[in-house]
């Protein structure tokens, strides 16, 4: 006809395919299928004919398209297809280095195409890897699903030829095949044996390796395959890893570009419940479409919830918690209340302390007895009071709870209980500065939590004023006070103020306690953030050895806190640029961490994050992009759900993929990063840095209607709160409002955006 043979370029086991030229109507390269000479009976033409229809009916970019059909003047049927040149996706990603995440995008893409089919009508009923191509369309990897040979009608006829499979005639290829279309039995076939297949391929596309191994069923006669594929159990994604032979361990490990443990770490939780549903022998407990499959990976991948994973103890705990908000808000306030003091067991403890010294003043004169009873009764009263006072304090702060947890009121809550605190302390403890010390330490703290660093300095200003007027300027007090402080001058980045800060707080802790002390430690390695963060390199590293070296002395050799020296330590040394010194640091201090704390501990999780913070610093954001998916795959275990640890995990890896210019894969975090900082931390420069990223992503994708508002309320809400934003922040958000401008041809507005990020500048500069 109008289609010339080139070359042969696959064979089936009816089927042979070329690649041809179309003569006319256009001209194109297209690739023909040809039924085998021979094998043209009834049966196997009706079965060709079936797919050649299916195919027809399908219209998907992930499914390759039909443009023709015919037969040879011979009868031999034929059809002409969409020439998709690509490779197996398993060859194609391991050929890549593709990272999990990346490979699990192109399996979302794969499913929504068998989803399409299933829509249609129709069972691919051979999903494998060389039936799924990767090609390139404009640099991007774009899977195909070919050769729906052997699909089958589940809604109407294919083909005016009925087909009747014969009987012991197994219709696929073992590795991939579910356990319904193994038994061969009554049992209809259904779409979701395609989802067993998909869960096939996906343990392949994370381990390197079927479910099954290709040997034993090589060696295997026919009804021990249909036992191994009806009855064997596979080991989850995460267990085949860790019981493969080391060797093969780093080549998989290398094929998705991470060091083995990590990648173990990514698999466990989430991806092994997914795939391990999707592998269900019992079918009913499969997903039900390839789109809930589809589903649960894209909620993984935004660390949201999934489907597949049980409900521990714990999970359905915090779903009565979530059902429960008011009576969690009064044990939350109670928990507050127990931070702030302990009024009754205050008087509780006088009084009998009052009746105790009463029983020995029984044995003295009636005079000293008299005039110790009499200051016992002050002292009780005294200590009553202070009590009162507190308890009248807890007492409006809970008054005020249930109606502000009724209107869903979150953080906010808490942030109008500490405030209205702030204004009674100053009322109510006036006389009595001990007691008031205590509570703007306490409520200093709380602000910094919430990340109000203005209203913390500020405590923790008045705090330290009143310790030193009490017990002098050596006190353990006034250095707890000062180390509040200068946790709040850090994150305002008044780098001088808290460099001077933090040396006063090593000065008194080592003239109270020793070089030794754990405190001494923890102050020391306060002073390396800021010199580090002043640039101080040189004096930096004198005192990171310095911490390194006490903590050592004051925890042994393998302690948390020996592991985060050993980070800190690191992060200095790969900022002055010797990556090979650091990455020992790095890898010491997280094997330490991993094995004191565990696997999946939020320790290990923010030691992770804090070395992808030290990647991204020097422009590692690939390898950085590693760490911080490792550290989110503990999930619940080390994360509280919609907190801002998850958020701050979401913008650390939104901001790490702006940066690698993946705008499409960033955008729906950086959204969910929003949502919850608009829950939890409205106003603040955090909220309004994910305003501005998130708009980042959308200029990047050219949707610069969304883009817009949001570059500019970012801004915005950075510069109400520009003395606790990172110059970094500050600094990226002004040259988005400019990429705007540019890429929506306004130049006017460019340059003006362009002289308020050169002020910027100018002002950093001299800050530095």
């Amino acid at each position: 006809g109008h289609y010339k043979l080139l070359q042969q370029i696959g064979e089936g086991g009816f089927g042979v395919v070329w690649m041809a030229e179309q003569e006319q109507p256009v001209r194109r390269r297209v690739a023909l299928k040809i039924i085998k000479m021979g094998m043209d009976t009834k049966e196997v033409i009706a079965r060709f004919e079936q797919e050649r229809q299916a195919l027809a009916m399908m219209d998907h970019p992930n499914i390759a398209k039909v443009f023709d059909a015919g037969a040879t003047p011979f009868g031999r049927p034929y059809f002409v297809m969409e020439l998709v040149r690509g490779i197996k996706i398993t060859d194609y990603c391991d050929e890549a280095s593709l990272p999990t995440a990346d490979r699990l995008q192109l399996f979302i893409a794969v499913c929504q195409a068998v989803q399409h089919a299933h829509q249609k009508g129709i069972i691919h009923r051979d999903l494998k890897p060389s039936n799924i191509l990767v090609t390139l369309h404009d640099g991007m990897p774009v899977p195909k699903v070919i050769d729906f040979g052997v699909a089958k009608a589940i809604q109407a006829r294919l083909t005016e030829r009925t087909l009747f499979t014969q009987f012991e005639q197994m219709i696929g290829t073992p590795l991939y095949m579910s356990p319904e279309q193994a038994e061969m039995s009554g049992l209809d076939i259904d779409t979701r044996s395609d989802i067993y297949s998909l869960g096939v391929l996906l343990y392949e596309l994370l381990t390197g390796r079927t479910p099954v191994d290709a040997e034993t069923l090589q060696r295997a006669g026919l009804d021990e395959v249909r036992r191994i594929i009806r009855e064997q159990e596979p080991p989850r994604p995460s267990i085949a890893l860790q019981t493969m032979a080391a060797a093969t361990r780093t080549a998989v490990a290398g094929h998705r570009h991470v060091e083995p443990p990590r990648l173990i770490g990514q698999l466990r939780g989430d991806l092994d419940w997914i795939v391990m549903k999707a592998l269900e022998k019992d079918r009913s407990r499969r997903y039900d479409t390839a789109t809930s499959l589809a589903e649960d990976l894209r909620r993984h991948l935004v660390f949201e919830p999934v489907a597949a994973r049980p409900p521990s103890g714990l999970y359905r705990f915090r779903r009565t918690l979530k059902r429960h908000k008011l009576a969690f808000a009064a044990g939350a306030a109670v928990f507050l209340a127990i931070l702030l003091g302990g009024a009754i067991s205050t008087v509780l403890f006088f009084k009998e302390k009052a009746e105790r010294q009463r029983a020995i003043a029984a044995e003295q004169s009636e005079a000293q007895q008299r005039q110790r009873a009499e200051a016992n009764e002050r002292n009780a009263n005294m200590e009553a009071s202070k009590s009162r006072q507190v308890a009248a304090v807890l007492k409006d702060m809970l008054t005020g709870v249930s109606p502000l947890v009724s209107l869903g009121r979150d953080t906010i809550l808490l942030r109008e209980i500490l405030d209205t605190t702030a204004q009674r302390v100053g009322q109510d403890f006036k006389a009595q500065p001990e007691v008031e010390a205590e509570l703007r330490s306490t409520l200093g703290y709380g602000y910094a939590c919430l990340h109000r660093y203005a209203e913390s300095e500020a405590m923790y200003q008045e705090s330290l004023r009143l310790y030193r007027m009490l017990h002098g300027a050596e006190d353990a007090n006034v250095a707890d006070a000062l180390e509040g402080l200068g946790r709040a001058e850090r994150y305002l980045m008044k780098l001088p103020e808290a460099e001077a800060t933090e040396r006063e707080v090593v000065a008194i802790r080592q003239k109270l306690f020793g070089a030794g002390d754990p405190a001494v430690a923890r102050s020391l390695q306060n002073l390396l953030w800021v010199l580090m963060k002043g640039n101080n390199t040189a004096e930096a590293e004198k005192i990171g050895r310095e911490a390194l070296a006490a903590n050592r002395v004051a925890y042994g050799s393998e302690h948390r806190e020996v592991a985060w020296s050993l980070n800190l330590l690191g992060q200095l040394i790969s900022k002055r640029g010797d990556r090979k010194t650091a990455d020992g640091m790095f890898s010491e201090a997280l094997a330490m961490q991993r094995k004191v704390t565990g696997e999946n501990s939020p320790d290990t999780a923010w030691m992770l994050i804090e070395t992808a913070d030290a990647m991204s610093e020097r422009g590692d954001f690939s390898e950085a992009e590693t760490f911080i998916r490792e550290a989110m795959s503990f999930g619940e275990k080390a994360f509280e759900k919609n907190s801002e640890d998850e958020a701050r995990l979401l913008s650390k890896l939104g901001h790490c993929l702006l940066k690698q210019q993946r705008f499409s894969e960033a955008e729906p975090l950086l959204r969910r990063c929003v949502d919850i900082r608009e829950k939890k931390l409205a106003g603040t420069w955090l909220w309004a840095d994910a305003v501005s990223a998130l708009g980042g992503s959308l200029l990047g994708q050219k949707k610069f209607a969304e883009a817009a508002p949001r570059l500019l309320s970012g801004y915005e809400g950075l510069t109400q709160r520009e003395a606790e934003v990172p110059d970094a922040a500050l600094r990226e958000a002004l040259e988005r409002v400019v990429q705007l401008y540019e890429a929506t041809s306004e130049p006017a507005r460019a340059a003006e955006w362009k002289q308020k990020l050169d002020a910027f500048n100018a002002r950093a500069a001299q800050r530095k």
